[in-house]
Protein backbone atom coordinates (compact mmCIF):
# COMPACT_ATOMS: atom_id res chain seq x y z
CA UNK A 1 0.00 0.00 0.00
CA UNK A 2 1.15 3.57 -0.65
CA UNK A 3 0.80 7.24 -0.67
CA UNK A 4 1.48 9.33 -3.54
CA UNK A 5 3.30 11.88 -2.90
CA UNK A 6 4.59 10.72 0.05
CA UNK A 7 6.77 13.78 0.51
CA UNK A 8 6.78 17.87 0.14
CA UNK A 9 6.80 20.18 -0.91
CA UNK A 10 3.10 20.31 -0.49
CA UNK A 11 0.62 22.37 -1.28
CA UNK A 12 -3.08 23.81 -0.78
CA UNK A 13 -5.41 21.76 -3.20
CA UNK A 14 -2.64 18.52 -3.50
CA UNK A 15 -4.05 15.78 -3.64
CA UNK A 16 -2.90 12.40 -2.02
CA UNK A 17 -3.75 9.67 -3.60
CA UNK A 18 -4.03 5.99 -1.55
CA UNK A 19 -3.25 2.85 -4.05
CA UNK A 20 -3.35 -0.83 -2.98
CA UNK A 21 -3.22 -4.48 -4.26
CA UNK A 22 -6.25 -6.87 -3.96
CA UNK A 23 -9.46 -7.13 -5.51
CA UNK A 24 -11.65 -4.21 -4.68
CA UNK A 25 -10.19 -2.03 -2.27
CA UNK A 26 -11.85 0.57 0.12
CA UNK A 27 -10.42 3.47 1.70
CA UNK A 28 -10.59 5.76 4.66
CA UNK A 29 -8.68 8.33 5.68
CA UNK A 30 -8.31 10.22 8.54
CA UNK A 31 -6.22 12.14 10.77
CA UNK A 32 -5.18 15.86 12.50
CA UNK A 33 -4.84 19.46 10.54
CA UNK A 34 -3.68 22.14 12.34
CA UNK A 35 -3.98 20.43 15.19
CA UNK A 36 -7.69 18.94 14.43
CA UNK A 37 -9.29 15.85 13.44
CA UNK A 38 -10.51 15.86 9.91
CA UNK A 39 -12.78 13.01 10.94
CA UNK A 40 -13.15 10.41 8.43
CA UNK A 41 -12.96 10.26 4.71
CA UNK A 42 -13.85 7.71 2.50
CA UNK A 43 -11.74 7.41 -1.48
CA UNK A 44 -8.60 6.64 -2.19
CA UNK A 45 -7.48 10.61 -2.59
CA UNK A 46 -7.56 13.32 -0.17
CA UNK A 47 -7.21 16.85 -0.70
CA UNK A 48 -4.58 18.99 1.08
CA UNK A 49 -5.90 22.72 2.92
CA UNK A 50 -3.32 24.91 3.89
CA UNK A 51 -1.29 24.04 7.51
CA UNK A 52 0.71 21.11 9.25
CA UNK A 53 -0.99 17.66 8.88
CA UNK A 54 -0.61 13.98 9.49
CA UNK A 55 -3.00 12.03 7.57
CA UNK A 56 -3.52 8.28 7.63
CA UNK A 57 -4.87 6.14 4.83
CA UNK A 58 -6.57 2.53 5.50
CA UNK A 59 -7.21 0.01 3.06
CA UNK A 60 -9.21 -2.78 3.07
CA UNK A 61 -9.05 -5.43 0.53
CA UNK A 62 -11.97 -8.53 0.98
CA UNK A 63 -10.73 -11.40 -1.41
CA UNK A 64 -12.79 -14.98 -1.05
CA UNK A 65 -13.13 -15.71 2.82
CA UNK A 66 -9.82 -13.32 3.73
CA UNK A 67 -10.43 -9.87 4.25
CA UNK A 68 -7.20 -7.61 5.58
CA UNK A 69 -5.91 -4.17 6.13
CA UNK A 70 -3.02 -1.88 5.56
CA UNK A 71 -2.52 1.60 6.86
CA UNK A 72 0.17 4.08 5.42
CA UNK A 73 0.54 7.90 6.66
CA UNK A 74 1.87 10.96 5.22
CA UNK A 75 2.43 14.45 7.49
CA UNK A 76 3.90 17.86 6.12
CA UNK A 77 2.67 21.28 5.89
CA UNK A 78 1.04 22.61 3.17
CA UNK A 79 1.48 26.22 2.19
CA UNK A 80 1.38 29.01 -0.88
CA UNK A 81 -1.20 29.45 -3.04
CA UNK A 82 -3.47 26.96 -4.38
CA UNK A 83 -2.21 25.79 -8.27
CA UNK A 84 -5.51 27.18 -10.07
CA UNK A 85 -7.63 27.98 -7.99
CA UNK A 86 -7.30 31.73 -8.45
Amino acid sequence: MTITPDTGPFAPGDVLTCNADGYKPTFEWTGVFNGNSIGTHAGSTYTLEEGDFQVFCTATVAQLTCTGTARDSVEGTAEGCAVGKY
